[in-house]
């Protein structure tokens, strides 16, 4: 007995002296923010103490990085080179020690497209609902973030009640629970993890795997779901998630079907594509869930001389009251919004990024309180001027398409409901300005003149109305 209580005392010096030897950091709150490089990410990390080490990863594309893990009373950086590790513990609250490691990782391409892949998906589109995506919003829907009436997760469906019946017994599983602590931080961060749900696929075993295309999909440096893997099997090992997603194929082929044939996803591709000549893709993608609120979003590739574009959506359920407004014809073009307004961020972005319109843009939105309400999703997440401007830009492409496909007569009314939205919900002041504008040249532009041709003019009106 002596000699038990002897080696662990022993161990017990040996382990606290090894902790001893490596830096700390402390903190009073779980989540942490990390500026990786020159890039701040608001509560980015959850302090976790079971998990020994807890490994953030950062991709190295020079010599070296800083990376600093930033609490709410003290800061540690480290100088990371790839290949290297950097061990430290957390202390929180004085007493539960996190021992958490940096390992900097050689950067590689987001998506690396070989011969096979560009044979097969070349002029193509595809609509998918993934299963590793499919289980990721599952695990959203159980969070309590997700059970809210916030607009995360679609919840008036039978399927909505189906995932609660199946999968509730398990909505205190770690990676629920990770889930929430993100969701509860900083919903932005959500965003990703989400979208890198699409790099890993499931074998007919269960077994969740890398894909061999995506090695992320988000637009960082890093899989962010990647550290949630083995939590994530453990789910839906548990659950019999793998079950569930063959029970509702046919449901899940419905949805696919309808995305297919009755959004006028060819119809829009090509409108873009003639628009943004610049901006040539190879292939397209729609990625959605069932349960997917209104948080979108957008992703491009470009490797092996392939080009790839992704929308990550919702399914486009319709609501009472448009039923009510706008005939069959008009639902059509307005049920195509959802992808329509992701899917032209590829084409947008790039347009808005080219060197002669950095200046005026950079002056135009030098001061953001003129066109986006602080307290309202405008200020909250457009609050640079390339991501204010491309959101100004595309709902006003959705109008002119509006122009090109909808009925005439129900043209104004689409428009109208718009221009309400951006303005008095999500906060964009200038947008019913800007939106007429917009019209009137597209309305009145030459033969032959596309979108792109248009620019100086819509960054002038930027400028001069700032």
């Amino acid at each position: 007995m002596k000699r038990s209580i002897s080696l662990f005392l022993l161990l017990t010096v040996i382990t606290n002296s090894f902790a001893q030897k490596l830096p700390v950091l402390k903190s009073n709150r779980l989540s942490l923010d990390i500026r990786d490089g020159d890039k701040l990410r608001k509560n980015r990390w959850n302090i976790d103490s079971k998990t020994k080490p807890d490994i953030f990863e950062t991709t190295i594309d020079k010599k070296y990085k800083w990376v600093t893990f930033i609490s709410d009373v003290d800061s540690i950086r480290f100088k990371v080179k790839a290949g290297k590790s950097y061990p430290f513990i957390v202390v929180l609250n004085e007493k539960d020690s996190a021992y958490t490691r940096i390992d900097g990782i050689k950067n590689i391409p987001g998506a690396q497209f070989n011969r096979r892949y560009v044979t097969s998906h070349d002029q193509k589109s595809f609509v998918e609902i993934p299963q590793v995506y499919e289980l990721f919003n599952i695990i959203s829907a159980l969070t309590a973030y997700g059970r809210k009436d916030n607009g995360l997760i679609i919840k008036n469906t039978k399927y909505y009640e189906q995932v609660l019946q199946w999968f509730d017994a398990y909505k205190d599983e770690p990676v629920v629970k990770k889930t929430e602590q993100i969701l509860a931080g900083n919903l932005m961060a959500f965003v990703p993890l989400k979208m890198d749900a699409y790099a890993f696929e499931m074998n007919g075993n269960g077994k969740i795997t890398q894909s061999k295309v995506y090695d992320r999909i988000n637009t960082g440096r890093v899989n962010t779901l990647k550290p949630f893997l083995a939590e994530l099997q453990s789910f839906s090992d548990k659950s019999g998630f793998q079950r569930f997603y063959k029970e509702n194929t046919s449901f899940y082929n419905d949805q696919i079907r309808i995305y297919k044939d009755s959004i006028g996803l060819q119809e829009m591709q090509k409108w873009l594509t003639y628009h943004f000549p610049s901006a040539k893709y190879n292939s397209f993608k729609v990625i959605f869930s069932p349960l997917a609120g209104n948080i979108q979003s957008a992703a491009w590739f470009e490797n092996n001389g392939f080009k790839e574009a992704q929308a990550h959506v919702n399914f486009p359920y319709r609501n009472i009251e448009d039923e009510k407004d706008f005939s069959v014809a008009a639902l059509k073009v307005k049920d195509g919004n959802i992808v329509f307004t992701e899917l032209n961020h590829s084409f947008i972005n790039p347009e808005g990024k080219k060197p002669s319109y950095q200046k005026s843009l950079a002056k135009a939105f030098s001061d953001l309180s003129v066109w986006n309400e602080k307290t309202k999703p405008a200020g909250q997440y457009y609050n640079n001027a390339y991501a204010c401007f491309n959101e100004y830009m595309n709902w006003g492409l959705t109008s002119l398409r509006y122009l090109d496909y909808a009925p005439a007569a129900e043209q104004g009314k689409l428009i109208a409901n718009i221009e309400k939205k951006q303005s008095e919900i999500r906060g964009f002041k200038k947008f019913g300005l800007f939106n007429q504008y917009l019209i009137k040249i597209y309305r009145n532009r030459a033969k032959g003149q596309t979108i792109a041709d248009l620019y100086p003019l819509i960054v002038k009106w930027f400028e001069d109305n700032k």
